[in-house]
């Protein structure tokens, strides 16, 4: 990078800071006053030595100063009184944060105080077939899952602001000494990292009526919208020319998406064999597919010479990233396609497939982003149905030699664990396994205590050797539970743990909360669990999924949670437009992303850390989860993650979350045990229940299927009757009566067969065999629990419909949890 260029990405990331600044006092220390543009430029002057570096300082200065051309501004803040030498390079920034914010929104009708207005939560305005609720806002927080729930609150306190503003002061001066200033990429990122921190609760424009634009993702979308403009205009020599620059019309910017195919059979194809290995591998596959994705968007951005801004979105295996529109971009991509292709076969013999997709636009297609994903799914799609064809095809016929496989000559018989891939002579002393599943058992041991990943280019120091993987090409990850050390050859660390970075002076930083929590053994804590009483976990080793199982009460089962939201993609392209105009700028689309993955990556993390601990997460990031444990904690993990997620999203109708609880053995393999998952997911999203009109938004768990509103209630009337049954209050073979009898309503509920109703009087008369006369309960002789179980089962037969449907449910919960 020149530093003209560096000089590019920083104003376009630092242009409206001054919106920060000006909220509080903090801005009185700059010794600056006025509109954001001059708060913003007089932060670049009192920070200078920061920058001088690896900027133009004054160049610098005068960007983020000038990039507006409204006349509402005086004349030392428009672009327009730019000195002639600079101003193409200002029109430059002023475009990128034009089509950054392609659409403002409704204005208020009434001047709003820029210090007081809080941002809106993203998820308030989302509609596809609901109405949408009561706004709530975000208050001051540095960034945390926990803290990241919008409140029903209207304006800011002052005071709060006040500190909030210097607690970002004094971490900025942290910043100024003690990271690498010579390196731009390291400044880059620490300074990206700390506006994420303290920036994502800051609306980028108090005056809409509806500010839910975080300016974090404002300013990041600015910065890389300004790399893609500079690198074309760069191409095309016309980094002078101001007319061009301001070009809406011409192609100018490509946007490429990334998904990985096979996810699903890779990470769940492990052979049952040693329990205890399956559970480290499993969680290893997930997560190696997760840096896979990560490392070919970064792969892509090198490419292209731009910064980590330019991944504009990145969760749950999937990625978009903005480049240039420069020549030779599109055959760019094809041909590397066709070489991932090529190492799809070579090193998971096309198990898995990378799968890109690309389209180009022009600047005033900003104002609608979703319209363009809408348009690279449909590229994505026709690519997925033709996976692999840049190695299985040449020159538009079948390529009849790739079709065969070469097995090594070294090779003795095929790895005991996934059954795939071949095992080598040298490979004989690790119990039979290919590399592949060496390196997932391995990764598996090691990523419980990681708190960092550090990427890298190059050959790795010796004494990382061992807890480093190679991902592809030249790209590798290493695993840490302490901060990288300087002379580790890191081109990028992410922080797991938290928003605070700082620590990581020596290496570019970002924070990635990621959901990667997993039940540890401690000593003694599996002497009663059958299956593994040869060989127990060692201490600080994820525990076997037996073990998972011999926690559970009553029967020793798993539960397998699985849950995504509904009709994400209508969301994205659908749910942000109306009637009057679109509200789908890529700054909102951005913020509407990144939260999503905040909730599924970090809240539900911290839901298993403090409350879940027995809970075993497989994957969960981008807009679904999968989360294995005991059976009957799975249940409750599963409707407060909705619970939260309902909370989270403002609680709109809107957007809403479809799950399932599958009960299974732990010998049962994985595989099979995640495909009766799935199909129990279909359930809840297909299923359409007596009075409703759709399906989703619902969860499955005892083979049956309910709302949301009404499974917490459901939940709590089955404890009530596991507690009749484990202390004798009720026998199991009453409520097993109460089973056949369900069944005898089940007819009149469902086909309205009048048959059915013969259910109330055998309801009397079996309340009445295993239960003593009346009379003779007098309240001397009844204790409460079983006053309360009479009276419960003798209401059966006179409460709604609506929740006799679920009996089932209850008795079969009940005779799970049977001591």
């Amino acid at each position: 990078m020149n530093k003209e260029y560096q000089t590019i990405l920083l104003a376009g990331l630092l242009h409206d800071i001054g919106k920060f600044l000006q909220k509080g006092d903090f801005a009185k220390s700059l010794k600056v006053s006025g509109k954001h543009p001059a708060l913003s430029a007089g932060f670049v002057k009192a920070w200078s030595l920061v920058f001088e570096k690896v900027t133009d300082v004054q160049l610098l200065i005068e960007l983020v100063q000038r990039h507006h051309e409204s006349h509402i501004f005086p004349s030392e803040l428009l672009v327009q009184q730019a000195d002639p030498k600079i101003r193409p390079l200002a029109y430059l920034i002023s475009t990128a944060d034009n089509y950054s914010s392609a659409e403002r929104g409704e204005q208020s009708g009434e001047y709003r105080d820029y210090k007081t207005v809080p941002l809106a939560s993203v998820f308030a305005r989302l509609k596809l077939n609901h109405s949408t609720p009561e706004v709530y806002h975000y208050k001051l927080h540095t960034l945390n899952p926990v803290n990241a729930f919008p409140k029903s609150f209207k304006t800011l306190d002052l005071q709060q602001t006040n500190k909030y503003l210097n607690a970002f002061g004094e971490e900025f001066k942290t910043l100024a000494t003690s990271i690498n200033l010579a390196e731009f990429n390291c400044l880059f990122t620490h300074l990206l990292a700390l506006l994420q921190r303290y920036t994502w609760c800051i609306p980028s424009n108090t005056q809409e009526t509806l500010p839910d634009i975080s300016l974090f993702d404002h300013l990041r979308t600015t910065s890389a919208i300004a790399a893609c403009l500079y690198r074309y205009h760069e191409e095309k020599d016309s980094l002078k020319n101001e007319q061009a620059i301001t070009d809406k019309k011409e192609n100018k910017f490509r946007i490429i998406v990334g998904d990985i195919s096979g996810i699903q059979n890779y990470i769940f194809d492990i052979a049952n064999i040693g329990v205890g290995g399956v559970a480290k591998r499993l969680r290893a596959r997930s997560f190696f597919l997760n840096m896979l994705s990560e490392i070919i968007s970064h792969r892509l951005i090198e490419i292209f010479g731009l910064p980590i801004t330019n991944v504009v979105m990145s969760s749950g295996g999937k990625f978009y990233v903005l480049v240039p529109n420069i020549s030779g971009s599109e055959q760019k991509i094809v041909k590397w396609q066709n070489e991932l292709d090529q190492w799809s076969v070579n090193e998971f013999n096309g198990e898995i497939v990378i799968n890109l997709a690309q389209t180009t636009f022009n600047g005033q297609a900003f104002c609608d982003f979703g319209g363009i994903l809408a348009e690279l799914s449909e590229e994505l799609n026709h690519r997925k149905r033709t996976p692999l064809k840049g190695y299985l095809v040449n020159n538009g016929t079948w390529a009849s030699e790739q079709f065969v496989i070469n097995l090594s000559q070294t090779a003795t018989e095929l790895c005991r664990s996934c059954n795939k891939r071949t095992v080598s002579y040298s490979a004989r002393s690790h119990d039979d396994l290919c590399w592949h599943c060496q390196r997932d058992l391995h990764m598996g041991s090691l990523l419980p205590s990681t708190e960092y990943i550090a990427f890298t280019r190059s050959n790795v120091p010796a004494q990382y050797k061992r807890n480093t993987f190679h991902i592809y090409e030249n790209y590798s990850i290493s695993l840490f539970s302490h901060v990288p050390a300087k002379d580790y050859p890191a081109y990028l660390v992410y922080k797991l743990t938290g928003s605070e970075v700082g620590e990581i002076a020596n290496h570019p930083a970002l924070p990635r909360f990621t959901a990667n929590y997993i039940p540890l053994a401690h000593e003694d804590n599996c002497s009663n669990c059958l299956g593994c009483q040869d060989e127990q976990p060692s201490p600080g080793q994820p525990l076997y999924f037996d073990c998972l199982a011999n926690r559970a009460r009553g029967r020793k089962l798993l539960g397998y949670l699985k849950a995504d939201v509904d009709n994400l993609g209508q969301l994205f392209v659908f749910g942000l437009r109306n009637q009057q105009a679109d509200r789908n700028s890529i700054s909102r689309i951005a913020t509407m992303s990144r939260m999503l993955d905040l909730f599924f990556s970090g809240r539900v993390e911290q839901l298993l850390n403090n409350q879940f601990n027995n809970c075993y997460t497989v994957f969960s990031g981008g807009d679904d989860l999968l989360i294995v444990g005991p059976w009957d904690e799975i249940i409750k993990l599963a409707i407060k993650v909705q619970k939260e997620f309902s909370e989270f999203t403002n609680n709109n109708t809107n957007i809403t979350l479809s799950a399932a609880v599958s009960l299974l053995k732990p010998g049962i393999p994985v595989s099979r045990s995640v495909v009766v998952a799935e199909n129990a997911l279909e359930q809840s999203k297909e299923t359409v229940l007596k009075g409703e009109t759709e399906g989703r938004n619902q969860l499955t768990f005892l083979g049956r299927t309910c709302k949301w509103s009404k499974a917490e209630q459901l939940l709590n009337s089955a404890e009530r009757l596991a507690g009749w049954v484990n202390n004798d209050t009720l026998s199991t073979g009453f409520v097993r009566k109460l089973l056949g009898l369900f069944k005898i309503y089940k007819l009149y509920y469902d086909n309205g067969d009048a048959r059915g109703l013969k259910y109330l009087p055998l309801l009397t008369y079996t309340v009445a065999r295993y239960f003593p006369p009346a009379n003779e309960f007098t309240k001397d002789k009844l204790n409460a629990d079983k006053l309360n179980a009479l009276l419960w089962t003798q209401n059966l037969k006179n409460i709604d419909h609506e929740d006799l449907v679920y009996l089932d449910l209850l008795v079969k919960y009940a005779l799970y949890a049977k001591e």
